[in-house]
C-alpha cells in the first residue's frame, strides 16, 4: 500500500489483474485477493480523507489570479520642458508596449519602449502638471482611457496563480477559461486623478466581447487637492457561467477622461509593498447546471 503524504489526496489507480488459470489455483486466488485488497485500501484512504470536515482542502479547482503593476526607477533626471525625447529607467520589464507613466505627480504618455527606455514621450497628460523629476524616483505604470467617450479594456501583465484559467497569449485584457463552470470573478482597481474636477468612473465585465448584463458599477474619484492626487479604490465581483474557451474582460470608462488606474510603487514611510493598478481573480464555483 502506498504511503499518502499529509494533506495530499492521491487518486487510486485501477490494478492490473493477473490472468486466471484454466484450473483452480490457490496461489492465483491469493495473488488476486492481495491485488484487490491493496486497491480497496487505496479507495478507502482516499474517500476517508475526502469525507472528513477538512476534505475540501484536498481538492484542486480551476482558478487564476492576475495583476498589472509595472514600476521601476528613473535613471536620468528629467527637466520640466513640455517635451522630452526619451525617458531612461532601470528596466521596462512589466510595462505595456505603449501607455502612460506616473512619475511623482505627472502622467506621461509613451508610444514605445526598449529594455531601459520609454520613447515617443508626451508630457503633462490627463490633467497633470509637468515638473522636473530626479534620478532614482519611482516610475509606475498607469492605464488610461483614450478620451472621455471611449472605454478601456484593462490589461493583466502578471500571473500570480493559474490552473486552467489564464491570460490570453495575444491579448492581455482577456482571461481565458479551459474548464466550463460557474466562476466567481473579482477585481480591484487603484484609481488616481490629477484633474481639478471630481470624476465618475464606470467598470463592467465583458464575456466573449459582449457586455455582461448588470455587471457595471460607478465610483466617484476626488479631484486633486493640496497637490495630492484624488484617489479611490474600487472592487466588486460577479458570478457567471462560462464554457470552455470563453474569455472575460474588465472594462473602465471615465466621465472626464482623466482618471487612470495606476500602480502605487512601494513606500518607505511606513514601509509597504506596491499597490497594483489592477488585481483580478477568477475562481471555479461549481459545474454548469
Amino acid at each position: 500500500m502506498r504511503d499518502i503524504p499529509a494533506n495530499t489526496l492521491i487518486p487510486p489507480k485501477a490494478p492490473s489483474l493477473p490472468v486466471g488459470p484454466v484450473e483452480y489455483d490457490q496461489r492465483y486466488i491469493d495473488q488476486l485477493n492481495n491485488v484487490l485488497r491493496i486497491y480497496f485500501n487505496e479507495l478507502d484512504n482516499s474517500l476517508q480523507a475526502l469525507l472528513t470536515s477538512t476534505g475540501g482542502s484536498l481538492l484542486r479547482f480551476p482558478n487564476g489570479a492576475f495583476h498589472q503593476d509595472g514600476y521601476t526607477t528613473l535613471s536620468t533626471t528629467i527637466a520640466n520642458p513640455s517635451t522630452t525625447a526619451n525617458i531612461v529607467v532601470a528596466s521596462t520589464s512589466g510595462f505595456l508596449s505603449s501607455g502612460t507613466l506616473l512619475i511623482d505627480t505627472e502622467l506621461i504618455g509613451y508610444t514605445g519602449k526598449t529594455s531601459t527606455t520609454f520613447t515617443g514621450i508626451t508630457r503633462s497628460k490627463y490633467g497633470s502638471s509637468g515638473s522636473s523629476h530626479t534620478a532614482g524616483v519611482y516610475v509606475a505604470e498607469a492605464q488610461a482611457v483614450a478620451s472621455a467617450s471611449t472605454a478601456l479594456g484593462l490589461a493583466m501583465t502578471e500571473t500570480d496563480v493559474s490552473n486552467q484559467v489564464s491570460v490570453d497569449s495575444t491579448d492581455n485584457t482577456k482571461i481565458v477559461y479551459s474548464v466550463p463552470g460557474y466562476y466567481n470573478i473579482q477585481f480591484s482597481a487603484q484609481l488616481l486623478s490629477f484633474d481639478g474636477t471630481i470624476d465618475n468612473v464606470t467598470f463592467w465585465f465583458k464575456q466573449n466581447g459582449t457586455d455582461i448584463t448588470n455587471s457595471a458599477g460607478i465610483v466617484s474619484v476626488p479631484a486633486i487637492h493640496g497637490g495630492v492626487a484624488g484617489a479611490s479604490i474600487v472592487s466588486w465581483n460577479v458570478v457567471i457561467p462560462v464554457n470552455a474557451g470563453d474569455n472575460t474582460q474588465l472594462y473602465m470608462a471615465s466621465t472626464t477622461g482623466n482618471t487612470v488606474a495606476a500602480t502605487y510603487p512601494p513606500g518607505t514611510s511606513p514601509t509597504r509593498p506596491a499597490s497594483p493598478s489592477v488585481i483580478l481573480t477568477a475562481t471555479f464555483v461549481s459545474a454548469l447546471y
